[in-house]
């Protein structure tokens, strides 16, 4: 869980309006369109996350449920408390034993990371070419309407 968790975090962290996985996604079909297949199956391989184990799918959406409610703090997501476990398991009936509070605490703090941490210089400067580039062409698509 903790592989999936972590690739998933990198993928959708959003960079200059979009999530990395849609980023690679647009260039996978731009190299596919001009036919430079090595490329598009790089892109995929960078795009490529582990398996979601779905016999812990509960403990994702409990984590899932528990974040939803935090809030932001100037440095970026409010890590999950104590508190909050508590009152999730005692508000909606939910039993976790100490291995899957554990768990949660694993991804949670995996997320705090990964939200944390910055672009790299090369990913937004790409970001900034395929906002310009978007950009060109709405205008061209204005200007032939």
């Amino acid at each position: 869980m903790i592989g999936y968790a972590e690739r998933s975090f990198v993928l959708d962290r959003y960079e200059e309006g979009r999530t990395r996985r849609d980023r690679l996604s647009s260039k996978i079909d731009r190299a596919v369109r001009k036919g430079k297949m090595d490329v598009a199956a790089q892109l995929e391989a960078e795009l490529d996350c582990p398996p979601f184990p779905m016999a812990l799918n509960y403990i994702w959406q409990s984590w899932a449920r528990i974040r939803r409610r935090k809030s932001q703090g100037m440095s970026g997501p409010n890590p999950i408390e104590w508190p909050d476990i508590d009152a999730f398991c005692r508000r909606t009936g939910t039993r976790l034993d100490p291995r899957d509070i554990e768990l949660i605490e694993m991804v949670d703090d995996l997320y705090v990371q990964k939200s944390a941490e910055q672009a790299s210089p090369a990913d937004k400067h790409q970001a900034i070419k395929d906002n310009l580039a978007m950009a060109a062409k709405g205008k061209k698509r204005q200007s032939a309407d």
